[in-house]
């Protein structure tokens, strides 16, 4: 895409002063791909350097025109929502998968897709767009996102040192399953070949630095949530049978305001949790769990009501029904881990103790 000049863009805005405006932004890292729409149908492309001051420079003579600065999050993260916000402008930000795609495949390209968010803006077939966090509750969300990876990754050391030993036909020391402290201190002490030895025990100092900086990050955590206020809201969630520490901590990093939530059905969309149900003709209706939110706190929240049904026979007495109308164990769980986020989703915003609601 070209770059276009400052004379360029004037001519275009005050061809018609008084039609409104919607602007597409396709951004990428270096780059922005930018689409002007205006009322009567015209549009107006062209490519800009990631200057977020220059960008913003360059819109605010027009803001009372423009109706919505659209564009997807990514990678490059909020800087720019921001920005725009704070000089006036309106913005949306919408998640990637829920911009509509064609059916069939046909070009791709930044123009094209900078144009199509400026349009679908102007149409409104955004519904929803994305809560724009502040900057401490970012910084707060990628401290308990970093944890996880830390997890993901001491994950990926165990299973190495494990197929390092299959590989050379090594039994594993007993008590290894755990990783206890004496599996450890047997893996250091096996007859081995340099080459060999030298391998296991870097693979060793590596897990143990993982684990010590796992750790590190986690009182991090705690300490960072204290600053921020949400203590009573972690304690509050802890009330729950079967949500520890890690689950309340990855709720409230991840569903930060949770009062932006109007209905229950909003937050279990968000999260991937409410069921999509598929039927046509006579067929009779069926439901699956569309994979879109953060899988990692869905998964930490079925892992939660796995333990919460253990410890809390009304908990239990709801998963035995829904496993008897649908015969699924994992349909059971899925449902009870929807309660458990509406649950927690309630208790965030009223910051009270956990009480069992049926139904």
């Amino acid at each position: 895409m070209k770059k276009i000049s400052s004379a360029s863009l004037i001519t275009f805005m005050n061809t018609c002063d008084d039609q409104k405006i919607w602007i597409g932004v396709d951004v990428h890292k270096k780059s922005w791909a930018v689409a002007l729409y205006r009322e009567d149908g015209e549009i107006l492309t062209f490519s800009t350097t990631s200057n977020l001051v220059s960008f913003v420079e360059q819109l605010t003579p027009w803001k009372d025109r423009l109706q919505k600065v659209v564009y997807e999050a990514g990678p490059c993260g909020f800087v720019l929502a921001p920005a725009l916000m704070a000089s006036g402008i309106k913005v949306g930000v919408v998640a990637p998968s829920r911009v509509p795609r064609p059916v069939s495949h046909g070009a791709k390209t930044d123009r094209l897709d900078c144009i199509k968010l400026a349009e679908y803006g102007a149409k409104g077939q955004f519904r929803r767009y994305v809560a724009i966090p502040s900057e401490s509750e970012e910084a707060l969300r990628s401290l308990e996102r970093h944890r996880f990876q830390l997890v993901d990754r001491l994950r990926q050391i165990k299973s190495r040192i494990k197929g390092l030993l299959l590989q050379f036909g090594i039994n594993e020391p007993q008590g290894l399953s755990h990783w206890s402290y004496s599996s450890i201190e047997q893996l250091l002490s096996l007859q081995l070949t340099d080459g060999l030895r030298e391998t296991l025990q870097s693979h060793l100092r590596e897990l143990e630095w993982i684990a010590n900086e796992k750790k590190q990050i986690e009182k991090q955590m705690k300490e960072s949530f204290q600053c921020a206020g949400l203590q009573k809201r972690l304690n509050s969630l802890q009330s729950i049978p079967g949500v520890g520490q890690i689950v309340a901590l990855a709720f409230t990093a991840e569903i930060y305001r949770p009062e932006r939530f109007q209905r229950a059905e909003e937050l279990t969309s968000f999260l991937g949790l409410a069921p999509i149900i598929v039927q046509s003709g006579l067929s009779k209706p069926r439901g699956y769990m569309r994979q879109v939110g953060q899988s990692r706190l869905r998964s930490l929240l079925v892992e939660a009501s796995w333990v919460w049904k253990q410890r809390d026979a009304k908990a239990a007495e709801f998963y035995r029904l829904i496993l008897g109308r649908t015969g699924c164990a994992s349909k059971a769980i899925c449902a009870l881990a929807r309660k458990l986020a509406v649950i927690m989703w309630r208790i965030a915003i009223e910051l009270r103790p956990f009480k069992f609601v049926s139904g």
